[in-house]
Parts: structure tokens; sequence; C-alpha cells
């Protein structure tokens, strides 16, 4: 695979994956240092059998500092937009809700309800097994029902 397919592919996943975890700041940051270590290491990198995990962990290393020094808030991009038009109250709800659920759920949700990957694409991404990512996304999807008092 050619580094340029790379990071269409994995590489998106792996970006998305940061960003649902850390936020936009933090993970748009982590996944590009995660793509400049792929770029460095390419040719470990690209005979790795689970590339993504490994990238996302690396991204994990890189915002770490960032998390534990500073007050870290989760924001995501649509929340300042949706705040200046009334309109868009539900989406706040949503912003502030997503915020809320802890981290790994956060992540297993986005990317298994939002972005549409597999359990198992997810999995290989966050770097754990099919059956975490099942019990965060079931768990994520209950306690945002609880947070915006939405019935199933």
């Amino acid at each position: 695979m050619l580094f340029e397919e790379f990071v269409r592919t994995i590489g998106e996943r792996v970006r998305r994956a940061l960003v649902a975890f850390y936020g936009v700041e933090i993970g748009t940051e982590a996944a590009a240092e995660a793509m400049r270590v792929a770029w460095e290491r390419w040719p470990d990198v690209s005979t790795m059998d689970n590339p993504g995990g490994y990238l996302f962990r690396v991204g994990q290393s890189h915002a770490r500092p960032n998390v534990r020094w500073a007050r870290h808030r989760t924001t995501f991009p649509s929340t300042a937009a949706a705040t200046t038009q009334p309109d868009h109250a539900e989406l706040i709800d949503l912003f502030a809700a997503l915020a809320r659920l802890r981290p790994i759920q956060r992540a297993a949700l986005v990317l298994v309800r939002c972005h549409g990957l597999t359990y198992v694409e997810a999995a290989t991404v966050l770097g754990i097994n099919e059956s975490a990512v099942t019990n965060h996304v079931h768990r994520g999807t209950r306690r945002m029902r609880e947070i915006l008092e939405v019935t199933p």
C-alpha cells in the first residue's frame, strides 16, 4: 500500500478516533503527529499487522501531556456555531452529551454510529477487541439516552 492510500484510509480512521477521543484541537494535533511518525517510520509501519492501532497509541502518547497538565475540555467543531443559532438547540445538547461520555465510549460510539465503521474496524483502530467496542457502543448509547432524556 502506498503512503497516500494509507493516509486516506487508515489515517483518516485514526484521525476520527483521536478527534472523538480528545476533541478537535488536541485530537487533530495528535493525529498529525501520528501521521508524521507513520511517514518517518513508513517501512516499519507498512508491514505492521495493525498500523492503525499503533498510530492511535502514538497519538494518545502525544496528546497525554496536553490533557494531563491543562484542564482539558472536549470540544467539537459545530458547538460554537450551534450556540449562535437558536434553531439548533438540539445540536448543543448532542455535543454536550458526547462531551460527558468517557473518551473511549465516545470514540467507539462516534466511529461506529457516526462514521459507519464496523465493530471490527473500530476495534482495530482503537487497538481493543471487538467485544470491548460492542460494550463501549452500547454503554455510550445508553448513557446518551439518559443524558438527553430519550426513551428507546
